[in-house]
């Protein structure tokens, strides 16, 4: 019985843990010297980014 106890509260551990990470977004394109670059067409089709854009501001 202790057994089934603590294989549910792992369950349920990894189900809440797995439900609540954070998603990182990242880009498959290197920045120009402005540090920036225009969004991939899979990017504008998910809604990510429109056109070019900055990563880091001057």
């Amino acid at each position: 019985m202790r057994t089934l106890k603590k294989t549910v509260i792992f369950i349920v551990a990894i189900v809440v843990l797995l439900a609540t990470s954070a998603s990182a977004y990242a880009h498959p394109g290197r920045l120009d010297k402005n540090g920036g670059h225009n969004c991939s067409a899979k990017s504008k089709q998910k809604g990510l980014c429109s056109g070019y854009h900055y990563h880091k501001k001057k």
